[in-house]
């Protein structure tokens, strides 16, 4: 396996959860406000670390060239 495979992979799984923390958010299952700022703040991980691994691909990507 090639760790460019691997970066895929997990960005299709964090797209996945994102998916799933924006359908809670937007189908209207969030209980009260509080419910609501930890979705959002999940939601905000799974992009920072989505761009952490798409940095990490460019660079193996420049490397490899």
């Amino acid at each position: 396996m090639t760790d460019v495979y691997i970066i895929d992979r997990l960005i299709k799984v964090i797209r996945e959860r994102q998916q799933t923390v924006t359908e809670a958010i937007t189908e209207g299952s969030v209980q009260d406000f509080a419910a609501f700022r930890h979705l959002r703040g999940k939601l905000e991980v799974w992009k920072e670390v989505e761009d952490e691994l798409r940095l990490l691909l460019k660079k193996q990507e420049r490397h490899d060239e």
